[in-house]
């Protein structure tokens, strides 16, 4: 486990530390050394591509542990800062201190697959890998952050970097602290844009389906049973395509999939199993109980993590992984991610129009997936997204600031008060505004394939998942440095097309996945089942935020609260089932850290 202190101090900070050196304490001994250099590792240091050319060294991936920290320790020494990015790859987080400067920097990988959250103290500084570490060294529990609770609750982000917690701020990924005599926030890798690569569609296609490929072979390397967490969508499918052609399928791989019997719009079944078929894995349905408590996980979530559910699906899956489990898997694999690795770059709208080019731009609002099913109605959708991806994008940055406050300001009554959403938006536009190389549209696709992942902490809550199935749940359309980078180097306009999404990777997967799932491009959802377990437990979730002294209403508007609470259950939006559900589990969340927790007044 990662858990460290700096300062003065640390040895106080973290006094059951079994390794203290200098101004660095941690909970655990460095796994190597060599010269005025140790280093410590954590996650899974080697199991992804990618170095300073997004390759990983050779012969490095044969490394593992100790061998790993002592060579990374060594380059530390020849080489200086620059080892990091020459030795270090995978999804992993790692300490390295040197002891004759008596400095030290704590690193996250590339994509920010493992999380890093740190805090300052009195007499120095804690990191860890979750808040509940740190929430169990420190002497008090910090209040909650207003913004990051009123973010989650709006859309399920906290602001950039920011944690529920007060004064937890997450080290963002390819960032590293770095510990001296301060403390600083620094960056030891970002993509950068380095053009795109020519090709037919076929051959794009077909270099993105590789890549694809080699993600899932990386990830399931070394696993002697490998899974798919398998749903009738074109991403798993993708990614039990992948283990089929590594040869996985012969080695005792397992498709796992959920019916849903009792909802119909939800349940894959007849999917699942046309693509265990077709690539030849074995299957296993693990079919849903429609009874199955809803609260019960999130709530055992909130006691363990001291953080409300990143998804009110838990309960959906536990028994999917309690399976997995009793079959002997070692590693689990998804399609996590594939929505926006496989997906189009509408920005380039923009920066056609930035080169003049305004034809050119209006025609690629022609070319927008499902563009072609607005029928009539299709000039005004068209004008929209010439608006939104095409002039948006290029205000500039105090102005569209300005009208992000006005707009906050000026919106109807809601849940928060327009102060605080004047203040969400400065957050926002604030973090948008990093300058960064390369044209619109290219920005916007790394943003999408690595901030807006770390803004909603898919990191933390994969990882907490996995803890608390007991496997190792892998993600390779998300958390594979070589694919990702394929992705960004993909002409922008190769993925425009007004009937279908994603069509590059539809097109490369022709024969390798059921024709019924390669063209299928509707999406089944859980939101009535997300609604009705609401309705099954409204007594434990929806009564509360009915007293007057729910904690949760010094968030939120009352007005805007009472609303909401007046509906039947039969009267909810199917679209306001998440914002319901992230109501309820929050005012959960507070409830049980009243003893610290103080109500805020809006």
């Amino acid at each position: 486990m990662l858990l460290g202190a700096w300062g003065g101090r640390a040895g106080e900070l973290l006094p059951e530390g079994r390794y203290r050196e200098g101004r660095l304490a941690m909970a655990g001994a460095p796994d190597g050394s060599e010269g005025d250099w140790c280093c410590g590792l954590f996650g899974e240091p080697g199991a992804g591509a990618g170095s300073v050319s997004g390759k990983a060294p050779a012969g490095a991936g044969r490394m593992s542990g100790r061998a790993l920290a002592d060579a990374l320790a060594g380059a530390l020494a020849r080489n200086g800062e620059g080892a990091l990015a020459m030795m270090l790859w995978g999804r992993f987080a790692a300490v390295a201190h040197d002891r004759s400067g008596d400095r030290c920097w704590v690193v996250r990988d590339r994509l920010g697959a493992h999380p890093v959250v740190h805090t300052g103290v009195a007499g120095g500084v804690l990191f860890a890998e979750h808040e509940r570490d740190l929430l169990a060294v420190l002497r008090a529990t910090p209040a909650p952050d207003r913004l990051a609770v009123l973010g989650w609750l709006e859309s399920g982000m906290p602001p950039p970097g920011r944690t529920l917690y007060e004064g937890i701020e997450r080290v963002p990924p390819g960032g590293r602290l770095a510990l001296g005599e301060g403390v600083a926030v620094e960056r030891w890798w970002e993509p950068r844009y380095g053009g795109v690569e020519g090709g037919t569609r076929a051959e794009l296609g077909e270099r993105l389906r590789e890549a694809a490929f080699a993600a899932v072979a990386r990830a399931a390397a070394g696993a002697g049973r490998p899974a798919v967490r398998l749903s009738g969508g074109l991403d798993s499918s993708c990614v039990a395509a992948g283990l089929a052609a590594g040869g996985f399928a012969g080695g005792g791989a397992v498709a796992l999939g959920g019916t849903f019997a009792a909802q119909p719009e939800a349940d894959e079944g007849a999917l699942i199993e046309a693509t265990a078929g077709r690539t030849g894995l074995r299957l296993e349905l693990v079919p849903h109980e429609p009874g199955r408590s809803m609260l019960e996980p999130a709530l055992a979530h909130v006691e363990r993590w001291r953080l409300p559910p990143g998804s009110p699906t838990l309960f959906l899956w536990r028994p999917l992984l309690a399976r997995a489990r009793e079959l002997g898997v070692e590693a689990l694999l998804d399609g996590e991610g594939g929505d926006e690795v496989f997906g189009f770059a509408p920005y380039v709208i923009a920066d056609r129009l930035r080169g003049g080019r305004w034809l050119r731009a209006w025609s690629l609002t022609a070319g927008v997936p499902g563009m072609g099913a607005y029928g009539e109605g299709r000039l005004g959708a068209r004008l929209r997204v010439l608006r939104h991806y095409g002039l948006r994008p290029l205000v500039p940055d105090p102005i569209r600031r300005r009208r992000a406050q006005a707009r906050a300001r000026s919106a109807p009554a809601a849940l928060i008060s327009a102060a605080d959403r004047a203040a969400l938006a400065a957050l926002r536009e604030e973090a948008a505004e990093r300058p960064g190389e390369g044209p619109v549209w290219w920005r916007m696709q790394a943003h999408a394939l690595i901030g807006m992942r770390e803004e909603l902490d898919m990191a933390g809550h994969f990882a907490r998942e996995a803890a608390d199935a007991g496997l190792a749940i892998r993600h390779p359309l998300l958390h594979d440095l070589d694919l990702v980078e394929t992705a960004l180097a993909l002409p922008p306009e190769a993925q425009f097309d007004a009937s279908r999404d994603r069509p590059l990777l539809r097109d490369a997967l022709r024969g390798l996945i059921p024709e019924e799932v390669r063209t299928r491009h509707a999406k089944s959802h859980f939101t009535e089942l997300v609604l009705a377990g609401i309705g099954r437990e409204e007594g434990e979730l929806i009564e509360p935020l009915r007293r007057p002294d729910a904690p949760l209403r010094g968030y939120v508007g009352a007005a805007a609260l009472e609303r909401w609470l007046a509906l039947t259950p039969a009267d909810r939006p199917l679209l306001g089932a998440g914002l319901l559900w992230r109501l309820a589990i929050a005012n959960r969340w507070l409830l049980a850290q009243a003893d610290t927790l103080p109500v805020q007044s809006p």
